[in-house]
């Protein structure tokens, strides 16, 4: 409603306008007129094309570059490519020693197998793993101790086993009744055995002093002398002869007391009084059961079984992360191995090699970029900021090509603006299109380009020149039609406009007449 308001106020003002020249032209018939009033033009609606675009600057710059390093640190042993050449995805382009690194992945690989083998039963030869060993026999163990404990508490006399012990304890009674009657005769036996063994030991001392006189170091001077030497050396063979066998008669008598003993001992009453004891207790145990001190046993034996299987199951816990550890040192390991080995990640041109055989080999040692799709980096006015956008058109007249016109498409835009020279611009990249130059033609890197993005383009549209266009409101035009010789007010929409047409999109037909005021078109 208002904009409707807004078009009936302005048409009356130019109504109103129009009235007062008129009155001003009848009055200034009467008078002598000093200059002629500038006469309206006006222009044939017409059709046409119309191309909106930004003029800025460029340079051909890789589809992609990048800068390759070895993943492991080495002296460079051979360099297989050359600054220009071009290479393929995957290809090799160098190698560093690996020594070190093959070394490390053997180690590793070793380390790994003993983890398995502690862990991973298919890793054995017979299937089961030391944890599996572990893990079984703790449980048998705890299996046991418990079974031993409900033995325990749920003990109950057995007659059969009482009456057994009884007989036994008789029998025992028995043979040590029978011991003590013999235990005088065996004692006199035993007392003759030792007086033997004391009578050796005398006769064992006498030897001794008899062989320590014999080699008394004092008496070493008469070894020199003529009468006495031969003496002494007489002397001492005696003593040790004597010593000899005073030691094996002390030893004759003594194994002769042990052999003694020993007889005596199989059927000493000592033994058969152990034995008569022993059979007290086991029938006095068979008939009271298990006490507090044996059930507290029997309990602890059965935490202890289930303290160790616990300790099992959790070293197997850990040693299952232990595998794990070892599977990343060996990926680990394989890693460093493959990254003595440099390969082209993508397929492209060899711009740089930072190095050679024998040095250590730098990061960012070789530089490989896309040539293949040539891109270009193109700088606008920031003024121009509005006229480019993703995938808008873009002309290309290279300086050193300047015959040829390239065409290509915006595909990014920086999201700020960059300061060149001091200058804020619009910094964007666009890809060449394949289809607007002949293959294998080579477009260097850092060749320089005038560029023409294309904000819009139209063709076969209507079209009016600008001056014929009255903005009504922002965004909204309106044109003064000759019909039948007045003028009429007519709203339009408009679409593309340059500096010296505009497209109109409604309102209009081909060939209508149109006011351009005082401004000559053609």
């Amino acid at each position: 409603m208002r904009k409707r308001r807004t078009t009936w106020m302005i048409l009356l003002a130019i109504l109103a306008t129009a009235g007062a020249g008129s009155y001003w032209y009848f009055t200034s018939q009467a008078q002598a007129a000093e200059v002629a009033e500038p006469e309206v033009q006006t222009t044939t609606v017409r059709r046409g094309g119309i191309t909106v675009a930004a003029t800025g600057a460029g340079s051909v710059i890789p589809a992609e570059e990048i800068s390759l390093s070895f993943g492991t640190a080495g002296v460079l042993s051979e360099i297989l490519v050359a600054v220009g050449d071009r290479v393929s995805a995957g290809d090799v382009l160098a190698w560093v020693d690996d020594a070190d690194a093959q070394e490390a992945l053997t180690s590793a690989r070793l380390q790994l197998e003993q983890t398995r083998m502690q862990t991973d039963g298919t890793a054995t030869s017979v299937g089961l793993s030391y944890d599996d060993i572990s893990v079984a026999q703790a449980q048998l163990n705890l299996d046991s101790a418990r079974s031993a404990l409900d033995d325990l508490l749920n003990w109950t006399a057995d007659p059969d086993e009482i009456a057994r012990l009884e007989a036994s304890l008789a029998a025992a009674q028995a043979s040590y009744d029978a011991s003590r009657g013999q235990n005088a005769a065996d004692g006199n036996s035993i007392a003759v055995s030792a007086i033997g063994v004391e009578q050796a030991e005398r006769d064992l001392t006498d030897a001794q002093a008899a062989y320590d006189t014999a080699y008394d170091p004092a008496r070493a001077w008469e070894l020199g002398d003529a009468r006495r030497g031969p003496q002494l050396e007489a002397e001492r063979e005696r003593a040790d002869a004597a010593l000899l066998r005073a030691q094996e008669s002390l030893r004759v008598a003594q194994l002769n007391y042990g052999s003694t003993v020993a007889r005596t001992s199989n059927s000493s009453m000592l033994s058969a009084q152990v034995s008569l004891l022993s059979a007290q207790q086991s029938l006095t145990d068979s008939q009271a059961g298990p006490g507090n001190d044996e059930l507290a046993a029997a309990e602890r034996a059965v935490r202890q079984a289930e303290l160790t299987l616990q300790q099992a199951q959790l070293n197997r816990e850990s040693h299952v992360l232990s595998l794990e550890a070892a599977q990343i040192s060996v990926a680990q390991a394989e890693e460093a191995v493959a990254g003595t080995v440099l390969t082209a990640p993508i397929a492209g041109t060899v711009m740089a090699i930072n190095g050679g055989v024998g040095e250590s080999a730098p990061s960012g040692f070789i530089v490989l970029a896309d040539l293949a799709q040539p891109m270009l980096e193109i700088f606008l006015d920031e003024a121009d900021l509005n006229m480019i956008g993703h995938n808008y058109r873009v002309d290309v007249n290279f300086d050193a090509l300047p015959e040829q016109t390239f065409s290509g498409h915006v595909v990014q835009i920086d999201p700020e603006l960059t300061v060149s020279g001091g200058v804020s611009v619009v910094r964007a990249l666009v890809q060449l299109d394949d289809s607007s130059f002949a293959k294998p033609q080579s477009l260097p890197v850092g060749m320089n380009a005038t560029v023409d993005v294309i904000s819009g383009q139209t063709t076969n549209a209507l079209l009016v020149p600008v001056e014929a266009l009255r903005e009504i409101s922002a965004g909204s035009y309106a044109v003064f039609i000759v019909v039948d010789g007045e003028l009429e007010l007519r709203p339009v929409n408009v679409g593309l406009m340059d500096f010296t047409f505009a497209e109109i999109l409604s309102g209009l037909e081909q060939g209508d007449l149109v006011t351009t005021g005082i401004v000559e078109t053609q």
